[in-house]
């Protein structure tokens, strides 16, 4: 790759952003990046297809939700792969102005977090001694101050038990800067005083700007105020934890405890509701505020089991819609409740449902992937071939797998709606 100086690429007048080096020398807490900078040309090229409707329109023929099917098949479009430390949490970013810039940042144990453009290759990665990313939400126009919004990244940290706060610089990137900076407030409080957190989703409302925190092997939930700090820096404040309950009850009323560990293993949210999905359990659905009772929406096929003789599981009273289940993720629309997408990792397919109320609607697979880790989807317009939405999901080889959502849509008669 030819290096150029960062005044001749500012000349040449074209969409640049920055690749940062992987062998840097760090100190100090902070995510950095490497200051040596190559630059590269990196949007996917545009293809010449029509722009993508405004309007929602349905990928199946019939205007009515389509009823439960079986299994289909898709195949990614693009591979990102993880370079340094373990794919863990990803999140998806759409560019405000240039969809074509738009990136998928993905958090990697012991590797830091990257951000990778829609053709799968990395553009830089923010990384340092002592950290340990592993969730990873996006939100949009997060309030600084009265007269700044910005879009931010949320990322949970296992090695110091905080949360860390990044923020998009999409115009500092048009000119040879990283497109990426972190602005976590000084002094931030550790989130459980006895564990480390594992997944985030962010929310918000009236109130405020919030985020849910899932604690690592554990079946407890925090919620966080994320607040504007000095200097444009966010800073949060812990306002209450939340266990999950364990004393459950099987369909014929007997009470029933999961046999075997029941850590929270996936995280859905919006403004009305918080869906958690608990490994042995099912999938809980909530408040987003932690508040009221939580309820089940599904259970896994091993709900119910008891212990047996040899230590191992007995049979469950379950559906086999999930033989277990994993990552979370809601596709939204506007005038639309939008869909649940469920990992399953016991049989490496994804389940859909609709949302309100909760019904099962069938399950999709991608080929390479097998449902066991992190799961991000935006019904948003990005750039080519990703005009009508992507997935994106953690693959067994150490990578994220980038879906086009129509793909998914057309062959289980799913919404396709790219408004904002």
């Amino acid at each position: 790759m030819r290096r150029l100086p960062i005044a001749g690429a500012v000349v040449a007048a074209v969409a640049l952003v920055v690749v940062v080096s992987t062998n840097a020398n760090l100190t100090g807490a902070e995510l950095l990046g490497d200051p040596e900078l190559d630059i590269v040309v990196a949007p996917t090229p545009e293809q010449s297809t029509a722009v993508p409707s405004a309007q929602p329109t349905p990928a199946a023929p019939a205007e009515t939700p389509p009823q439960a099917r079986g299994q289909v098949y898709v195949r990614p479009a693009g591979l990102a792969k993880v370079a340094g430390g373990v794919a863990a949490g990803v999140g998806i970013w759409r560019h405000p102005t240039d969809r074509r810039k738009s990136v998928v940042v993905g958090a990697a144990e012991d590797g830091g977090i990257a951000a990778y453009n829609l053709a799968g290759r990395r553009l830089l990665r923010l990384h340092g001694p002592g950290v340990r990313l592993t969730g990873v939400d996006v939100f949009y126009r997060f309030r600084f101050d009265p007269a700044w919004t910005n879009d931010i990244a949320v990322v949970t940290d296992g090695a110091t038990g905080r949360l860390r706060a990044l923020a998009f610089r999409p115009v500092a990137a048009s000119f040879g800067n990283p497109l990426i900076e972190e602005v976590t407030a000084p002094d931030m409080p550790v989130i459980f005083p006895d564990g480390v957190p594992r997944d985030v989703r962010v929310w918000q409302d009236a109130t405020g700007v919030y985020a849910v925190v899932a604690q690592d092997g554990a079946a407890r939930l925090a919620l966080v105020r994320l607040v504007p700090a000095a200097g444009r820096k966010v800073a949060y404040e812990v306002v209450r934890t939340l266990d999950l309950p364990t004393d459950l009850v099987t369909h014929d009323l007997t009470p029933w405890t999961p046999c075997g560990p029941a850590p929270v293993v996936g995280l859905a949210a919006d403004t009305s509701t918080l869906y958690v999905a608990q490994r042995g359990v099912g999938i809980w659905q909530l408040t987003p505020d932690l508040t009221g009772q939580p309820s089940l929406v599904d259970v896994v096929s091993g709900f119910g089991a008891l212990p047996a003789a040899d230590g191992t599981c007995g049979p469950g009273e379950g559906s086999d819609r999930l033989e277990d289940v994993g990552a979370l993720a809601l596709y939204r629309a506007p005038g639309s409740p939008g869909y649940l997408i469920a990992a399953t990792p016991g049989n490496g397919r994804f389940a859909v449902y609709n949302r309100q109320p909760v019904q099962y609607m069938g399950r999709f697979r991608i080929g390479s992937v097998p449902a066991t880790g992190s799961l991000a989807v935006t019904n948003l317009a990005l750039g080519s071939p990703y005009g009508k939405g992507l997935l994106v999901a953690r693959t067994g080889g150490n990578a994220f797998a980038l879906v086009k959502w129509d793909d998914v849509a057309r062959r289980m008669g799913l919404l396709v709606d790219t408004r904002g």
